[in-house]
C-alpha cells in the first residue's frame, strides 16, 4: 500500500492511496484542493484521474470536496460517501454555494478562486480547461439568466458506504467509522490492504470517542487531526463564536488531544508511522505541533524511537510505501 498526501489544512485536504499488484487500486480521501491542483498532484505521481476507482468522502465541507465536480463530470470518478453527505454535496453543487470549515457559505466560483491563489503551481492547459467547472468564464449573456436556473448537476456515479459499514473496493477494504465535527454525517476510514498494512484517517473531529479509538488501534499509519494550538488559538485573532466552534466536541483536535489519542492507541509491538493533519495556518506551525506531541509521548514514558512522526503541510506532503517502509517529508522539495 502507498499512501501520498497530496494536501492538508483549511486549504485543502486530499489523500491518494494505492494498493494491488502495480498499485491498480487507486483511491483518494477528499478531494479539497482545486480541481488544477488535483490534476497536476497526480501527474507527478504519474496518476490521472481515469485510474480512480473512488473518491472517499469525509464530510461536505468545502476543504475535502471541492474538486468533486470536475473528477465526477469529466472522468466519472465514484462518489463513495454516506447518503446523507451525497444529499448535502449534491444540494451544494446544484445551488452553487459551498459550506467551509468556518462554518461559513460560500460561492463556488469565490471558493475555487481563493483556494487556487494559495497555490504556486503553474496553469496546466489542460487542467485549466476543465477549471470551468469551478472558475466560470467572464460575464456574459448567460451572466443574465433568472436565478432559477440552476447548475447542471454533474453527480451520475455514487458508491453508497454508510458511515459505520465497510465494503472493499478492489484490493482495498474501508472501514467507516462516526467522528464528531459540526457536518451531516462525518466519518473517520480504515483502510486494509487486502493481506497488508492498516492505515486509518481521522480529520475534522471535536474529541476522540471509543469508535475512533478501535479504529486508530489497528493502523500501521495513523492520520490524525493536530489542528491548533489552544493557547494560541485563545490568544489569536478569530471571533470569539469561531474559537468556541473549534473548541467544541463538534470541532477540531488539538495538538494535545493527538497526542492523548495516541497515547491511547499506543502500541509497542510495532513500529508505527503518525502523521499530524489539518494543522491551522493561523493556530499551530508543523515546528509547534511536533514538539508538542512529541513532548506529551516522552512525558509517558513511550518509546518514541519506535516511531516515525511527521506534520503534514498545505503542499505536496509525504509518501508512506508500506512494501518498502520507507518515508521522507523532502521527497518533494
Amino acid at each position: 500500500m502507498r499512501v501520498v498526501s497530496l494536501g492538508s489544512g483549511s486549504s485543502g485536504n486530499a489523500l491518494l492511496v494505492e494498493a494491488g499488484p502495480q498499485g491498480r487500486t487507486k483511491l483518494l480521501v477528499d478531494a479539497g484542493l482545486s480541481a488544477r491542483m488535483i490534476m497536476e498532484r497526480l501527474r507527478r505521481l504519474g496518476v490521472y484521474p481515469s485510474q480512480l476507482q473512488g473518491v472517499l468522502v469525509t464530510h461536505e465541507h468545502r476543504d475535502h470536496v471541492l474538486a468533486l465536480p470536475m473528477l465526477a463530470k469529466h472522468y466519472a470518478v465514484p462518489i463513495i460517501t454516506d447518503a446523507r453527505t451525497y444529499k448535502a454535496i449534491e444540494e451544494s453543487v446544484i445551488s452553487g454555494i459551498w459550506r467551509t470549515d468556518s462554518g461559513t457559505l460560500v460561492p463556488m466560483r469565490r471558493a475555487a478562486r481563493a483556494t487556487r491563489s494559495l497555490s504556486s503551481v503553474p496553469e496546466q492547459p489542460e487542467a485549466s480547461a476543465l477549471e470551468s467547472l469551478e472558475v466560470s468564464e467572464a460575464p456574459g449573456p448567460a451572466a443574465q439568466e433568472p436565478a432559477s436556473s440552476q447548475p447542471e448537476n454533474p453527480f451520475t456515479n455514487w458508491l453508497p458506504l454508510p458511515v459505520g459499514s465497510h465494503r472493499l473496493f478492489g484490493d482495498i477494504e474501508v472501514t467507516s467509522f462516526p467522528i464528531s465535527h459540526d457536518a451531516i454525517a462525518p466519518c473517520g476510514y480504515l483502510l486494509a490492504a487486502v493481506g497488508g498494512c492498516n492505515v486509518c484517517i481521522v480529520t475534522d473531529s471535536g474529541e476522540v470517542t471509543p469508535k475512533m479509538l478501535a479504529a486508530m488501534q489497528q493502523a500501521d499509519l495513523l492520520i490524525v487531526e493536530a489542528n491548533h494550538d489552544r493557547e494560541r488559538l485563545l490568544r489569536g485573532p478569530y471571533p470569539y463564536y469561531l474559537k468556541q466552534r473549534i473548541l467544541s466536541a463538534k470541532g477540531h483536535l488539538s495538538n494535545e488531544q493527538a497526542a492523548d489519542a495516541i497515547l491511547r492507541t499506543w502500541r509497542s509491538d510495532v513500529v508505527r508511522w503518525l502523521w499530524l493533519s489539518h494543522l491551522s495556518r493561523t493556530n499551530n506551525t508543523p515546528a509547534l505541533a511536533l514538539k508538542s506531541v512529541s513532548a506529551q509521548l516522552r512525558a509517558t514514558g513511550a518509546d518514541i524511537e519506535r516511531v516515525h512522526l511527521a506534520a503534514l503541510p498545505p503542499g505536496m506532503g509525504d509518501i508512506w510505501d508500506s512494501a518498502q517502509l520507507w518515508y521522507t517529508p523532502s521527497l518533494w522539495d
